[in-house]
């Protein structure tokens, strides 16, 4: 066991003072004894701002070579240095690897410079003692120049001040060169920041250009409504010439008059050659491209259709919710813009693609009939239409149906066997070296409708088996 010195007496500074105007640091005695237990003499370290582990010998240690040493007293002044992220301090000095790092590339350097708030940094040079005497002489002359004389009026004082000022332009300036090369930085740092205000100050002025251009269209369809109703493209089914409902504004079937999808234009639309070639994206909208700035294509709408299904009809092949160069882009198209696989802003498409598959369903399941009439006589009960989220399970419920039932048919036409040579690997997939079946009945439904739409021998062979069966059906008994 270590024996420890007891009775001795150390000058420590006085913890916790202010460094006064003499810089005379106030002391006090602490005596070693039996009292100095370790949290004892780790809160006296802590305060100096000393480490304060280890055992009590080794704390008595570190207070006495503290003691005896008066010019480190000042760091107790010092502002507690933060730490800064992927600093090598505390645990991970001991490890193997920072070890290597501060052997081979040294200690951290220490942060001597903020850095600038503003968008260029312009470094501060030190000046020498040249260079010092010198403005201080040039400040001295310009003040002495420009201070006006007893009994001038101030018309004659500030005539005298430009004239001085024009005159020895060259006398009055030290180190001339060197100041005319920090002017010129500084000046170049100011117009790169009045370029870049421009610049937002310009797409602003582009974003209002389209607000009110959007604003224009809403009101002259408003002041022309009594006159040339609502324009809308033409839908296109495979039955009846779409109308609209009672819930929607009614207007006469023959008086509709139909537009192309990509007509609503909303403000100047640029062409493709004033686009940046890395930014130009040409996108097919049915019959029509529509040069695209990648940069300028805004965020998803929010929009909602769930209390007006009728809105979302018209919109799907018509709308003007999402405008992009100039032009409204019918819901149908959105992908083209969100997802992914395009680059055009694929992060958006993760949020939006449910909402719009759930969208294309009701469309796909209203294009089924010949009006929105006829749609919602199927879609009501009680004498009243049945909501978004009901419309959304009876649709999911008939795909889950349907996919079954074709899983019924395909295993029948093959026998049971999905690998079957004539199924062309439509129902198998390849996992590194295995080939596997489809197991998933959405996606066994979905391949066998693609195989029945793609190979015409095998979409024959089903029809007639499906008619041998109907006629087995309807044969009269013997």
């Amino acid at each position: 066991m270590v024996k420890i010195p007891s009775g001795e007496v150390l000058q420590l500074p006085v913890p916790g003072q202010s460094l006064g105007a003499n810089n005379m640091i106030a002391t006090e005695e602490f005596a070693i004894n039996s009292k100095c237990t370790v949290p004892v003499l780790q809160g006296r370290l802590r305060a100096y701002g000393l480490p304060v582990s280890g055992t009590k010998p080794m704390l008595i240690q570190s207070l006495k070579t503290f003691a005896n040493d008066p010019s480190a007293w000042s760091q107790m002044f010092q502002s507690h240095k933060s730490k800064t992220r992927g600093a090598i301090t505390g645990a991970r000095l001991k490890k193997g690897s920072s070890r290597q790092i501060i052997a081979q590339f040294g200690d951290q350097p220490v942060q001597t410079e903020y850095p600038s708030n503003k968008s260029v940094d312009r470094k501060p040079q030190k000046l020498d003692e040249q260079r010092i005497v010198q403005n201080d002489s040039w400040a001295m002359d310009v003040l002495a120049r420009s201070k006006p004389q007893h009994g001038e009026s101030a018309s004659a004082g500030s005539s005298a001040i430009n004239n001085a000022s024009s005159s020895s332009d060259l006398s009055l300036e030290p180190g001339n060169s060197q100041m005319d090369v920090d002017e010129r930085e500084h000046e170049i740092a100011l117009t790169g920041i009045r370029l870049r205000k421009i610049e937002r100050h310009m797409s602003s002025f582009t974003e209002l250009s389209t607000r009110f251009a959007r604003l224009e269209d809403v009101l002259v369809k408003a002041a022309n409504g009594a006159q040339t109703p609502f324009l809308q493209s033409e839908p296109q089914f495979k039955h009846a010439p779409y109308t609209r409902s009672a819930t929607s504004i009614s207007t006469p079937a023959a008086s509709i008059t139909p537009v192309p999808p990509m007509s609503l234009t909303h403000g100047r639309s640029i062409p493709a050659s004033e686009i940046s070639p890395q930014n130009l994206v040409v996108l097919t909208l049915g019959d029509e491209e529509l040069a695209v700035d990648r940069t300028m294509v805004p965020d998803p709408p929010s929009i909602v259709f769930s209390h007006d299904l009728s809105a979302l009809f018209a919109a799907w092949h018509c709308s003007d919710a999402l405008v992009v160069n100039g032009r409204g882009i019918p819901i149908k198209y959105w992908p083209l813009f969100y997802h992914a696989k395009n680059g055009i802003k694929g992060g958006a498409w993760k949020a939006l693609r449910t909402i719009w598959g759930n969208w294309k369903f009701v469309v796909e399941e209203r294009e089924r009939f010949e009006s929105d009439n006829a749609f919602w006589d199927a879609y009501s009960a009680n004498d009243s239409h049945l909501d978004y989220t009901t419309i959304l399970k009876r649709l999911a419920d008939n795909r889950a149906s349907q996919a079954q039932q074709d899983v019924h048919d395909v295993m029948l036409f093959f026998n049971g066997d999905l690998s079957h040579p004539n199924a062309n690997g439509a129902f198998t997939y390849t996992s590194g070296k295995t080939t596997k079946v489809l197991t998933k009945a959405g996606d066994i439904s979905k391949k066998w409708r693609a195989l029945l739409g793609s190979n015409t021998l095998i979409a024959h062979a089903w029809d007639l088996r499906r008619e041998a069966k109907l006629n087995q059906r309807t044969a009269p008994a013997n």
